[in-house]
């Protein structure tokens, strides 16, 4: 008897310990979910907006709800105020409420106010305040926002539902071409065979955040007509089965009459897009089924296993579909050492194409030459072409001159100049260019900005000049008042769009400098001139407060590859890639003055990675800004960094 009951209580107390444990398991339901996590989704309803009590429209639009820990976001993407009816609307674009405190009071979930400043091109400084409920799923948002240059009030009240639990853009994922499956049309008759012809895919591309337009594409109508549809923005929603197209309307690109209603899901990849045509007379309907195709067209990865390729191919970014690689080769290697078999990454489901062949995995390709490959996308329409050519990695360029080397002649525009050779170039070119297209504003037969020298410290030197080429605005490119003369390790190659963007700075540096040093003299010009806008270079103004001082600089930074990564003018000292600076404080000096300068670290230096490393003159110290004073001149000798 005592054993039975002794067994009964230990029963009893096994079954207590079981069910404490589900207590704490909150009775078997699990933890609760936190607040935050319960009421962020992506919420769809009708937001109105009003100024001032005058009501300025109602739309359809998305509030996102992130969670945050204890806190949510809350976001209202592509805001646009429509102030007057007969013009453009006002684009606010994004307004984030971050850390907004909420709280369950009896069951409602409240927004507690929280406010964010806006800086806006056109409005001014926006003060946005946020106050909301939360019950069931459904959102009451008063979002107030203060407009300083219009000193009114914009409310934005919104009120929507839970459509799901993802907050996110889906607008990326979706948008690419769909490839047709089958077109059906019912409500017009036209000739099959252009039926079978057209809509051979549709283009979704992304507008915004969960927006999407459609591409231009033609649907025949009535009399076999052409007609082109497109979209700019259509709204999308996630939805159980995959993503919705929500309704959106569009009138034909070329004939106002006929209109278009369009709507559709993607499901597995699969898009299936409803249009109606109509011109109040004839309907035409048509449901048009594709399938996802990827658009991407890339060499991602190129490699050689090969003794002579002494760095693996480096691959440029890519404009107007093309883009270029380079191999570096070991030096002395001969043309049938470049016999080579690459090894490719491409886009997926994208085709490498070689002499407009699909490349067979494993086949020798001549380098020797310059080569072609050509990536296109799994969808056929998209493809880009990669030039390959090779290069010998300069690992030993001692970043010294003095000048006294023979001076290379070249000619451009029909303007010829000399240039230092040996890895240096200068402004000439630019020179050049401005000869070439604009003599009138400064004369071929005038000094180039940088010429050889024999007044040198030691033999010969590089004379620097800053030239007064006048200044125009002209079309596409900004002619500046003053042009300074510039030598640097690195390139030139003229851009008329961004003149600064055509020095290309710097050469590959495999060890840590220490100092920069070498000779010079300057003289500053009589007249100093301010470009208060170097992307409107011909706009100056004369500045009596100033005179003009020299630069010379050498800079190390950090590269992601050694072919197609430079600083340049735009740059040079401003750039987050900087290491490490040298800079001489240069000023007028009738004879030749020695410098000095040690290199300041802002980094780390880490063989591990890639740099280059720049040493750039100037006869005008803002040169850059296209400031300074014709007339100034800078000799330079003897240049060197030490390590």
């Amino acid at each position: 008897m005592k054993k039975n009951l002794l067994f009964l209580l230990m029963l009893i107390c096994s079954m207590s310990l079981f069910t404490a444990c589900n207590d704490d398991d909150d009775n078997g339901k699990g933890e609760e979910t936190p607040l935050a996590q319960q009421i962020a989704g992506t919420y769809s309803g009708n937001l109105e907006v009003s100024l001032d009590g005058t009501d300025l429209g109602t739309s359809k639009q998305h509030i996102y709800v992130k969670d945050a820990g204890n806190v949510v976001s809350v976001e209202l993407k592509d805001f646009s105020i429509q102030l007057e009816a007969d013009k453009d609307p006002f684009n606010v674009e994004d307004i984030t409420f971050s850390n907004v405190p909420v709280e369950d009071v009896e069951g409602i979930v409240q927004f507690k106010e929280t406010k964010v400043t806006i800086n806006h091109a056109t409005l001014g400084e926006l003060q946005a305040t946020l106050v909301g409920t939360e019950v069931s799923n459904k959102i009451d948002l008063d979002i107030t926002v203060y407009a300083s240059t219009l000193k009114k009030n914009i409310k934005v009240l919104f009120t929507g539902d839970k459509i799901n639990s993802e907050p996110k853009d889906f607008a990326g994922e979706i948008a690419s071409w769909y490839s047709r499956e089958d077109l059906k049309l019912t409500g017009i008759e036209i000739d099959p065979e252009l039926l079978q012809s057209s809509v051979k895919g549709i283009s979704i591309v992304r507008a915004g955040y969960n927006k999407i337009g459609i591409a231009s594409t033609v649907f025949y109508f009535v009399g076999d007509k052409e007609k082109y549809l497109e979209i700019k923005s259509m709204d999308i929603q996630k939805t159980q089965n995959g993503i919705e197209l929500l309704e959106a309307t569009a009138v034909s690109k070329y004939d106002k009459k006929v209109n278009f209603v369009v709507s559709g899901a993607i499901v597995d990849n699969q898009l299936t897009l409803n249009v109606t045509m109509s011109d109040g007379t004839d309907k035409a309907e048509y449901v048009f089924t594709g399938s996802y195709k990827r658009t991407d067209a890339a060499i991602v990865k190129m490699t050689i296993n090969s003794d002579v390729v002494v760095l693996q191919p480096e691959i440029s970014e890519v404009s107007s579909n093309k883009a270029k690689i380079v191999i570096y080769k070991k030096a002395g290697t001969s043309d049938e050492q470049l016999s080579l078999v690459p090894e490719f990454e491409i886009s997926s489901g994208a085709t490498l194409y070689y002499k407009n062949e699909p490349y067979v995995k494993g086949t020798a390709i001549d380098f020797s030459k310059e080569q072609e490959f050509k990536v296109t996308a799994e969808s056929g329409q998209t493809s880009v072409t990669y030039t390959v050519n090779t290069a010998e990695l300069v690992q030993d360029f001692s970043f010294a001159s003095n000048f006294d080397g023979k001076w290379e002649q070249k000619t451009s525009m029909g303007i010829s100049f000399d240039e230092p050779g040996a890895g240096w170039a200068t402004s000439n070119e630019g020179v050049a260019y401005i000869k070439g297209m604009f003599p009138n504003l400064y004369a071929p037969e005038k000094t180039n900005a940088v010429v050889v020298s024999e007044d040198g410290k030691t033999g010969k030197a590089a004379r620097l000049e800053s030239l007064d080429t006048t200044g125009m605005d002209a079309w596409i490119t900004s002619v500046p008042k003053v042009t300074s003369g510039s030598v640097f390790s690195g390139t030139f190659v003229v851009d008329p769009i961004n003149t600064l963007k055509s020095t290309k700075f710097g050469y590959p540096c495999f060890k840590k400098p220490v100092a920069f040093k070498g000779s010079y003299k300057f003289t500053a010009g009589a007249t100093y001139y301010t470009c208060p806008d170097p992307s409107k270079a011909h706009i100056f103004e004369k500045d009596d407060t100033k005179k003009d001082l020299p630069a010379m600089n050498a800079v190390l930074y950090e590269v992601n590859n050694y072919a197609f990564d430079f600083l340049d003018g735009t740059n040079l000292l401003t750039s987050d890639k900087i290491v490490a600076i040298a800079s001489v404080d240069g000023k007028e000096q009738a004879e030749y003055t020695d410098f000095s300068v040690d290199f300041k670290f802002s980094k780390s230096f880490d063989p591990a990675k890639k740099y280059k490393l720049a040493i750039v003159c100037s006869s005008s110290k803002d040169g850059d800004k296209f400031s300074g004073a014709p007339g100034s001149v800078l000799y330079v000798d003897d240049l060197e960094v030490t390590f």
